[in-house]
C-alpha cells in the first residue's frame, strides 16, 4: 500500500511542462474510466487517487456508487480546454449523473486540486443515501470529504481549507439562516461570490456539527431533522473558524488491491462523443445538440439526437432517431425501453415494438419493466403462451403494479383455459385492489374462469325475444337458454295431467294433490329434455315431469320440461 501510495504521489507530481499533452488518454478498472487530457503516468495516478476514494467510502462509511457501470472521470489538461464544458462560472469540477453512466469532470489534473475530486465523488455516493439532504448539507459534507488525505500511515479526514477559512474570515457572512433554507435552483443560480461563500460556510458548518463536541453527538439526529437554532449556530460557528487549530480525525489505513492499468489512445472520435454526452447527461441540452449535430452519424449520436429531441416535446423526432440507434446496434437497454413506451403509445403495430423490448431484455435479462411490457403486448396479440413466460420471468412485482400485473395474468390464463391459475391470479388481483371498480373487475376475471361462454334469450326495449351472449357455470350440462334475465324461475315436480291446445297452450301439472296450471306463449322457446316424440291435445296418461317456468303477476310461463324422473336446480337460472 505504501509502496503504491508513493507512486502515484510521485506522478502527480511530474511538472505539467515534463512532457507534451497528449490529445486524450485512458486508463481503465473494473470501477473507473479515467479520461485525462495528460500523460500515462498521471491518467494511471489519477485512476490509483479514485481507487483510493472508492475504498475509503466503502470501508469507512459503507457508501457505495450506486451504478454497477465504471465512474467515468474527464479530466482537462487546463481552464481553457475545459472552458466549453463548464456548467458554470462556479464549477470547477463536477458530478453528474445519467441513467447509463455517471461522470466526474475536473478542469485540472493539478494535484494540489485533487480535493475536488473528493467533493465531487462524495456528492455520487450521497445520491445512494435515503431521503434527499438539502444542499448546505450535501455541499457541506463534499467539501468536508474534500480535505482527506492518505498518509503512510492512515487516513485522515477534517482539518483546515485555508481558501475556505480565508473567505470566512474577510467576508460578510450570508445570514445562517439563509444558508439553511436556499434551495437546490438557487443554489444554482449563485454567482461566483455568492457560492463561495454558501460553499465556505456550509463546509465550516457540517465540519463544525461533526467534530465539535457539543454538536457532534446529535449529528444523526440533525441528518434526520436539521432544526438549528441560527443565531446560537452562528455564534459557535465564528468561534468554530477563528481556533487556531482545526481537529482532524485519524482513520484506519484504507486498503485497496493493486492497481496497474496500462493507458491508452483516445481516438479524436470518441473523445468528441463523450464530451457531448456529458453536456447531455448534464441537462445542457442546447450545447450537446449542437456538438451531436457536428458528428458523424452513429448509434450513440441518434440515440443523443433523440434524447434531445424527446427533452424538445419532439416524440416522433425521438422515435425516429432512437429506431436508427436501435437498428445500428446500440447497447442500451434503457433506450430500446424507452423507443417501445413511445411507439405503443404512437400506435406502431407490435412487430414495430416486439424487437426493441426483446432487444432490451437480450441486454438486461433482469429488466423487468421491459418483460411487463412485452408480456402485455404478446397477450394482446393473441400469443398467451408467450406472455405468461414473460410475466413469470419478471423478478420483482412492485405494489404499484401488482393489481395490473395479477388481473393481465388472470386475463391471459383464462384465453388459454387454465380455470384454476385464473382464479389463482384473479384473487392476488382483488388482494392489491383499491378501488370497488378494480375489485368488480377481479371478481369477472373469477367469473369468466368459472363459466363458459354460451347464449340466452332475452328481450329488447320493445319486448322483442333475441338471442344475446352470455356465460353459464363451467361444465353445465342442462344450460336452458330460454330462461330470461330477469325471470324469477319457479320449479314443480309432478304428474302431467292436460295440454289445452287453444288460443295459448297450456299445461296441467298434478303435484302435492293440486292442478298447477302453466302457460306457453311459444312453443319455440321451451327447453325440452328427454320428452316423448310428439304430444297429443288433451288429457295425458300420468306421464313424470319437471317444469321449470317464469312467475309472472298472471300466471306462470314454461321456460323448460324435463320428462326424466332426476331432479336438478332451475338450469340457466341467472
Amino acid at each position: 500500500m505504501h509502496v503504491l501510495l508513493h507512486r502515484w504521489l510521485a506522478a502527480l507530481a511530474i511538472p505539467a511542462c515534463a512532457a507534451p499533452v497528449p490529445q486524450w488518454r485512458l486508463a481503465r478498472s473494473q470501477h473507473f474510466e479515467i479520461y485525462a487530457q495528460s500523460t500515462d503516468q498521471r491518467a494511471q495516478a489519477i485512476l490509483t487517487w479514485f481507487e483510493q476514494l472508492r475504498a475509503f467510502f466503502e470501508q469507512q462509511g459503507g457508501l457505495k456508487a450506486s451504478s454497477s457501470k465504471p465512474v467515468r472521470v474527464i479530466v482537462f489538461a487546463s481552464a481553457a480546454e475545459y472552458q466549453p464544458y463548464r456548467l458554470r462560472s462556479t464549477s470547477d469540477a463536477y458530478y453528474v449523473g445519467a441513467s447509463n453512466h455517471d461522470y466526474i469532470v475536473m478542469g485540472t489534473d493539478d494535484p494540489a486540486k485533487f480535493g475536488l475530486a473528493a467533493h465531487e465523488y462524495a456528492h455520487l455516493v450521497l445520491r445512494t443515501s435515503p431521503g434527499q439532504l438539502p444542499p448546505w448539507l450535501e455541499e457541506g459534507l463534499a467539501e468536508f470529504f474534500a480535505t482527506l488525505r492518505f498518509t503512510e500511515h492512515g487516513t485522515e479526514l477534517g482539518g483546515v481549507l485555508p481558501g475556505r477559512v480565508r473567505t470566512l474570515q474577510i467576508r460578510t457572512w450570508m445570514p445562517l439562516a439563509d444558508v439553511l433554507s436556499l434551495s437546490e435552483e438557487s443554489q444554482k443560480k449563485l454567482e461566483r461570490s455568492a457560492a463561495d461563500l454558501f460553499y465556505a460556510e456550509s463546509w465550516a458548518l457540517t465540519e463544525m456539527l461533526l467534530l465539535s463536541p457539543p454538536y457532534a453527538t446529535s449529528f444523526q439526529k440533525i441528518l434526520v431533522s436539521p432544526n438549528l437554532d441560527p443565531e446560537a449556530v452562528t455564534r459557535d460557528l465564528h468561534q468554530w473558524i477563528n481556533q487556531r487549530r482545526f481537529p482532524v480525525m485519524q482513520l484506519p489505513e484504507v486498503v485497496t488491491a493493486s492497481v496497474h492499468a496500462e493507458a491508452s489512445d483516445v481516438p479524436s472520435l470518441t473523445s468528441r462523443v463523450l464530451l457531448a454526452q456529458v453536456l447531455l447527461a448534464a441537462g445542457e441540452f442546447d450545447r450537446a445538440e449542437a456538438q451531436f449535430n457536428a458528428l458523424p452519424d452513429s448509434a450513440e449520436t441518434f440515440a443523443a439526437r433523440g434524447a434531445i429531441a424527446l427533452h424538445k416535446g419532439d416524440s416522433a423526432g425521438a422515435r425516429r432517431a432512437w429506431k436508427r440507434a436501435i437498428e445500428r446496434g446500440i447497447i442500451d437497454a434503457q433506450l430500446c425501453y424507452n423507443y417501445a413506451i413511445l411507439a405503443d403509445q404512437a400506435g406502431l403495430a407490435a412487430g414495430d415494438i416486439r424487437p426493441a423490448l426483446e432487444r432490451a431484455i437480450a441486454l438486461q435479462p433482469d429488466f423487468d419493466d421491459a418483460r411487463y411490457q412485452l408480456a402485455l403486448l404478446e397477450k394482446n396479440s393473441g400469443h398467451y403462451e408467450t406472455a405468461v413466460q414473460q410475466f413469470h420471468a419478471m423478478r420483482v412485482v412492485p405494489n404499484s403494479r401488482a393489481y395490473a400485473y395479477w388481473l393481465a395474468l388472470a386475463d391471459t390464463f383464462n384465453e388459454l383455459g387454465r380455470r384454476d391459475e385464473a382464479q389463482s391470479a384473479a384473487g392476488h388481483a382483488s388482494e392489491h385492489a383499491t378501488t370497488p371498480a378494480e375489485r368488480a373487475r377481479a371478481a369477472q376475471e373469477t367469473y369468466i374462469a368459472q363459466t363458459d361462454p354460451s347464449v340466452q334469450f332475452a328481450r329488447d326495449a320493445s319486448g322483442h325475444l333475441q338471442l344475446v351472449t352470455t356465460r353459464m357455470p363451467h361444465q353445465q350440462t342442462d344450460w336452458n337458454p330460454f330462461i330470461e334475465p330477469g325471470d324469477e324461475i319457479r320449479r314443480v315436480q309432478g304428474t302431467l295431467r292436460e295440454i289445452d291446445c287453444g288460443t295459448l297452450t297450456t299445461i296441467r301439472v298434478e303435484a302435492a294433490g293440486k292442478l298447477v296450471t302453466l302457460a306457453i306463449p311459444d312453443l319455440q322457446h321451451v327447453q325440452m329434455r328427454h320428452s316423448p316424440s310428439e304430444f297429443v291435445c288433451g288429457p295425458q296418461s300420468a306421464t313424470s315431469v319437471i317444469v321449470d317456468y317464469a312467475q309472472t303477476t298472471s300466471q306462470g310461463i314454461v321456460r323448460g320440461m324435463d320428462f326424466s324422473p332426476a331432479s336438478a336446480s332451475p338450469a340457466g337460472a341467472p
